[in-house]
């Protein structure tokens, strides 16, 4: 069933055609998803923003909800620890997002919802962080772009079978402005709705944890900051993923964690801060933190996610904004800082770039996980080392510090989980 569907979508992208949205999918009118009536929620958990001491749960449950928390690293709960009560929001649809803390690194962590008066909800998983100096193996997944339309999510079965420590989506986690344009705020909660309740992208996140972050299509194709609906699709983003903020930068997107010794993530906001006028693509604030803590950094590869490519792609992308960029790799040069890897989506294809005067710097691409495949983009360019749009993708990066703290494994894989290209990559 899932060769055929992948070799309908070849035909139709062969002849730059996307699946109708009616197809397999719904418009934007509403979506509905009752609770479990035996544990009042709804929609699964995600787990996200996890560091070496704490996590962030997001939940959704019936209006009026005292929900808290059950965790342990024991699946059966025979010792656990429970939050305290939080009553779910209703101007955040219904939604809660509850902090762990004081958690032990490199653990496990079993957890349920409970909402008072209904027997507990299903259990998930997580894995903590490593400490920052410990010599752990670290592996994870990437990808970005699933339209509703294009459910079921299978490709994200594929992922949970990877068994990664965590999952990151860059960008394009909804598609706002197709299936019927999300215009108000109830209607972009509705596309976080249709997409949640894919039940593979429900078991997934089930099973590992999440950084999430936005591209376009949260909003509107190709939107600027002065969008009218970017404010309401970030509040709805926000809803809806865990992220963690403060009450200096509640809309702070951009951020960065620690996994052990071998790995730092550099997570970065593409969208709210670009000014074309300006030439920035990030804004002032977010690059001097990037190259700050780009020169800072101990961990032998720093992973620096900008959801849109580094190279190619035309001006909404890294083209448009060739200052900036130049700034960003000559400061990497200059500082000689090693172990740089840029990690991308939003080319709707599995790639691996190399960034044009930048030293040797590469660019990794994955995806999409559910979308329209590339069928504009010219694989024979040059810059690519790679390039291939063919399936529905992800890529897995392992470095494990003990067999060696300088080399990376890189592996593209299918929907149907099969490794279609590989590669090392030294720091």
């Amino acid at each position: 069933m899932i060769m055929n569907r992948r070799k309908f979508l070849k035909a139709l992208g062969g002849a730059g055609l996307a699946i109708p949205s009616g197809l397999t999918g719904f418009g934007c009118g509403t979506v509905v998803v009752p609770s479990d009536p035996g544990t009042g929620l709804s929609l699964g958990y995600i787990c996200g923003d996890v560091t070496h001491q704490s996590a962030l749960i997001w939940l959704r449950a019936d209006a009026g909800s005292q929900t808290s928390l059950q965790f342990s690293v024991d699946p059966g709960f025979a010792e656990s620890r429970s939050t305290k009560v939080y009553t779910v929001d209703p101007s955040a649809d219904f939604t809660a997002q509850i902090s762990l803390d004081n958690l032990l690194p490199s653990t496990r962590y079993y957890y349920r919802g409970l909402v008072a008066g209904k027997s507990p909800g299903p259990v998930a998983r997580f894995l903590t962080a490593p400490r920052l100096d410990e010599n752990a193996k670290v592996s994870f997944c990437f990808s970005g772009d699933t339209r509703e339309s294009y459910q079921p999510f299978t490709v994200m079965q594929a992922v949970q079978a990877q068994q990664p420590d965590f999952f990151l989506h860059l960008g394009d986690t909804i598609y706002a402005d197709r299936g019927g344009s999300a215009q108000r705020l109830e209607e972009f909660w509705q596309k976080y709705r249709a997409n949640r309740n894919d039940p593979f992208h429900r078991n997934c996140f089930a099973s590992t944890s999440v950084y999430a972050l936005w591209d376009d299509h949260e909003v509107e194709d190709n939107y600027l900051p002065g969008h009218p609906l970017a404010p309401v699709g970030r509040k709805a983003f926000l809803d809806y993923w865990p992220i963690r903020r403060s009450a200096a930068e509640p809309e702070r997107i951009f951020r960065s964690v620690r996994w052990g010794s071998a790995v730092e993530l550099f997570l970065l906001d593409t969208r709210q801060y670009r000014d074309p006028k300006r030439t920035t693509m990030l804004g002032k604030p977010q690059c001097e933190w990037l190259l700050d803590g780009l020169a800072r950094s101990t961990a032998a590869f720093k992973f620096i996610a900008t959801t849109v490519p580094m190279a190619g792609g035309g001006r909404d992308r890294w083209d448009g904004y060739p200052k900036e960029r130049a700034q960003i790799l000559r400061f990497i040069n200059e500082k000689k800082i090693r172990g740089i890897v840029f990690l991308s989506a939003d080319l709707h294809c599995a790639a691996i770039t190399k960034i044009p005067k930048s030293g040797g710097l590469l660019d990794i691409s994955a995806g999409p996980l559910a979308s329209p495949l590339n069928r504009v983009t010219d694989g024979t360019n040059r810059r690519y080392e790679f390039f291939r749009a063919e399936n529905f993708n992800f890529a897995q990066i392992t470095v494990d510090p003990k067999v060696n703290a300088n080399e990376a494994l890189l592996e593209f894989i299918d929907q149907d989980r099969q490794v279609f290209h590989t590669r090392k990559i030294r720091a």
